[in-house]
């Protein structure tokens, strides 16, 4: 079986190091592509310094975060894909499990997410893709597909620039495409990326994602307004400091539990 790791990045030399070590230190069969924005502060000299164990690397202009995942999509030849951004890093043997949970059923395999903040272990995500209906219940860079379903439903949707992995996912899911989770940190990623930065709107994309799959009506639109009221209170809460509320709030009631 054979991996496919698709890293998009831009101006990131102070991470990209790290990313791509992460790839590279999988005991598999993989093929890393690489896809650079143009970058112009030093982080293509980073790249080239491993250019000789990278299989693609691409850097040229792009339309965005989309465009760059669609350009990775199209050049891959693995039979299962993954993505791992510049800043995000794969845990060790994290491909080995994958690997060994994949069967012929088996289309996407997933896993959970630990998150850091300021190089700081922050909290770890416990993803159940059974509530993809009422929001992003898995992170991205966590899944792995195999490619016959993107071959069957497509790639990555330009009409959301911050919401594009949850309208895939839910795609999928929609389409009856075969889930597995499996009870291991897969990958980590950092807060405060343009989804955090821009939650506002990626929660209205969300919403507007969801509409199209089941229609207008009212429970779905007060479902909105209670994750959207959720993160708003969550952030008033970390800012004044009351993070024990919330991590509390977290492990016990949360549909989604993130543990400290």
């Amino acid at each position: 079986m054979k991996f496919s790791i698709i890293t998009i990045v831009r101006n990131d030399k102070e991470n990209i190091e790290k990313t791509i070590l992460s790839v590279l230190n999988q005991k598999v069969m993989l093929e890393y592509i690489i896809i650079d924005g143009c970058s112009t502060d030093g982080t293509l000299k980073i790249i080239e310094q491993y250019k000789n164990k990278i299989d693609v690397l691409i850097s040229e202009p792009d339309d965005g975060i989309v465009d760059a995942f669609n350009k990775g999509l199209k050049l891959v030849t693995g039979e299962i894909i993954g993505i791992t951004n510049s800043g995000d890093f794969l845990e060790e043997n994290a491909l080995h499990h994958v690997r060994d949970t994949f069967d012929d059923a088996t289309e996407i395999v997933y896993g959970d997410v630990q998150y850091w903040k300021n190089d700081v272990k922050d909290y770890q995500y416990k993803a159940d893709h059974r509530y993809l209906d009422k929001f992003m219940s898995i992170n991205h860079p966590s899944v792995f597909v195999k490619k016959s379903v993107y071959h069957r439903y497509g790639f990555f949707d330009k009409q959301y620039p911050l919401a594009m992995d949850y309208e895939l996912m839910l795609r999928f899911y929609r389409n009856g495409v075969h889930f597995k989770y499996i009870n291991h940190v897969l990958s980590n990623m950092s807060l405060g990326g343009v989804s955090d930065i821009n939650w506002e709107k990626a929660y209205r994309e969300a919403y507007i994602i969801r509409k199209k799959y089941f229609g207008c009506s009212l429970s779905l639109y007060l479902n909105y307004l209670l994750q959207y009221n959720k993160r708003h209170i969550s952030n008033i809460i970390s800012r004044l400091g009351l993070g024990i509320i919330k991590n509390y709030y977290r492990e016990k009631f949360s549909l989604i539990k993130k543990y400290k």
